[in-house]
């Protein structure tokens, strides 16, 4: 594996390369899909990468500008920019004689792989589209959804119409933590599959991703083939069994997708002769404030990094350390754009995909399996920054939870920053929807408004109400089930929040705690610390730093979250 950035018309874009052995007897480009749903597809990416390098194809993983670990901000991209990007990478392979190029397209990725192939020089082999999106006033629907959704949950309601009519107006509307632009939400509003009828390219392959797999195509999927088919293009589309990973709560595979997609790749380039190149012939090669790609090994993988160096003189850094369903570049890109900060303010940076997430590779083994991955991350970063004498490990949710178990196992740890940390019980869950849940829904005017009209579902609510209870009065909580814990059999009989407590009152670096007040989970933290007379000790102690982002949700999914996060954790870094 191989990632670099390229020059791009409106800055440089990062791109990842998965090389076959032997010479590739042909080059995929990846189209990767919108937003949020590249950190729960990332991993279903680079396995398929390494797949199809394992029949000698090589693979182009490259992030759009904007977006995963390219320069620019999601709120400066735009249809043309991502377009032309493309079209000069595809164009970039002919011009060095390899003329069998694949596209793959991944969901909203597919309309852009579409309109690519009719600009470029040369016919494509042939493009395989997954769970394609037909329509693109449908994907921006969806994403809109996420605001009303959030919006909700603040106590405000809003309405497509209204955020489709601030976009119209040339207004960008803040999504999940994206800004989305105008420019952007207009041109893929009007896209559709069917009117971009295939020109250019030799054989399509569409996959979509069913529970059923006796289920047939939806009526809209066939009505594009069908009008496909008028125009004399001829489509291979297949039902595939397994999971919704775009959109799964946690990172999901779907293994029969990767060997279908496979199969299909392979036989499509049996007959193509292998050609051989130069990586360094065909893309040229940028830089973008010295960010660096490291690969380094822990056990049974190969791990994916990015180091930020921050200034040469620097001797304390700080090791990001991902959680939840995402990879190095972190919801909206929260990690990335931190790290970029800190870097920018002198801080060297290093974050990382432990094994089985992003792109690296290894079992996946849960976050509290991660100890001798965050050690093999700490030598690295080690030895690319000599000078560094210390270090910071950050973390959010169970990443913070990983940081705190691992802290007081290496004297070169000298602080941690703690995000929402992730203590989740039966019992504590239940315990915080009681205090924080309930008895907000209590004081809500818009529970109120239903209750009077009548739309209020008193059965279902009050079952669920009942439930919650039983729950938090039973004694004793659960651990993750499944994982390979490192511990001793006594700790593993312990809470997360036992444990928790055991490791930052053994930990004697300093921590920086940061509480989003809009979360259950950062809730269930609290209210479980303040349980322990211990805990609180800890917590009062002159080395521990709490700072509470009171309208703040899980991952400080608004752009004045994020960066107030930025900024707390700067100053915090300056004060010690």
């Amino acid at each position: 594996m191989i990632s670099h950035f390229v020059p791009g018309c409106n800055g440089s874009f990062r791109i990842t390369l998965f090389l076959p052995d032997s010479q590739p007897k042909g080059w995929v480009i990846c189209f990767p899909p919108f937003a949020e749903e590249m950190n729960k597809c990332r991993r279903m990416m680079s396995e398929q990468a390494r797949a199809l390098a394992a029949v000698e194809l090589a693979v182009v993983l490259p992030d759009l500008f904007g977006t995963g670990d390219s320069s620019g901000d999601f709120g400066d991209a735009d249809w043309l920019t991502w377009k032309t990007d493309m079209v000069s990478l595809v164009e970039s392979i002919y011009q060095q004689g390899h003329e069998n190029v694949f596209f793959w397209g991944i969901r909203v990725g597919c309309l852009l792989a579409l309109d690519v192939s009719k600009h470029i020089s040369n016919p494509a082999k042939g493009i395989t589209f997954w769970q394609p999106v037909s329509n693109g006033q449908q994907a921006m629907t969806q994403f809109l959804r996420l605001r009303m959704a959030a919006g909700m949950m603040e106590g405000t309601q809003e309405k497509v119409s209204d955020l489709r009519h601030q976009l119209m107006d040339d207004n960008s509307v803040e999504i999940a933590g994206y800004d989305l632009p105008p420019g952007l939400f207009k041109t893929i509003d009007d896209l559709t599959m069917a009117s971009l009828v295939p020109e250019n390219v030799d054989a399509l392959t569409w996959f979509e991703v069913s529970s059923n797999s006796d289920k047939p195509l939806s009526p809209m999927v066939r009505k594009v083939i069908d009008t496909w088919h008028q125009a004399k293009v001829e489509v291979d589309a297949q039902i595939v069994l397994g999971d919704s990973f775009w959109a799964t709560q946690e990172i999901t595979m779907v293994p029969e997708l990767i060997r279908q997609t496979t199969g299909a790749l392979k036989k499509s380039s049996s007959g193509l002769s292998a050609s051989s190149f130069s990586v360094d012939g065909i893309f040229q090669k940028t830089t973008f404030k010295d960010e660096e790609f490291i690969g380094f090994k822990c056990k049974d993988g190969q791990l994916a990094a990015i180091f930020h160096p921050g200034k040469s003189c620097s001797k304390r850094g700080v090791l990001l350390v991902v959680g939840g369903p995402q990879y190095r570049v972190g919801s909206h890109r929260q990690f990335i754009l931190l790290a970029r900060d800190l870097s920018d303010a002198g801080v060297p940076v290093f974050r990382f995909d432990y094994r089985g997430m992003g792109d690296s590779t290894g079992s996946f083994i849960g976050f509290e399996g991660i100890q001798e991955d965050i050690r093999s991350a700490l030598d690295c970063f080690q030895k690319l920054h000599s000078e560094l004498e210390e270090f910071v490990i950050w973390g959010l949710c169970d990443a913070a939870t990983a940081a705190a178990f691992y802290a007081p196992c290496d004297q070169r740890v000298k602080g941690v920053v703690l995000l929402n940390p992730w203590v989740r019980s039966e019992q504590g869950q239940a315990q915080a929807y009681i205090r924080h849940y309930y008895l907000d829904r209590l004081l809500s005017k818009d529970f109120w408004t239903k209750v009077i009209r009548g739309k209020y579902k008193f059965n279902s609510s009050l079952k669920s109400f009942l439930g919650m209870v039983k729950t938090a009065k039973e004694n004793g909580s659960t651990l993750n089930q499944g994982c390979q814990i490192d511990l001793a059999s006594s700790e593993q009989k312990m809470s997360l929040i036992q444990r928790m407590e055991d490791a930052l009152d053994r930990f004697e670096g300093r921590v920086l705690l940061v509480i989003s007040g809009n979360d259950l989970t950062a809730a269930e933290f609290v209210d479980s610390s303040m349980a322990s007379k211990r805990f609180q000790s800890v917590l009062e102690e002159d080395r521990v730093t709490i700072e509470k982002l009171e309208e703040a949700d899980h991952t400080f999914s608004k752009k004045v979250w994020r960066d107030k996060v930025s900024i707390i954790t700067n100053d915090w870094l300056n004060s010690w």
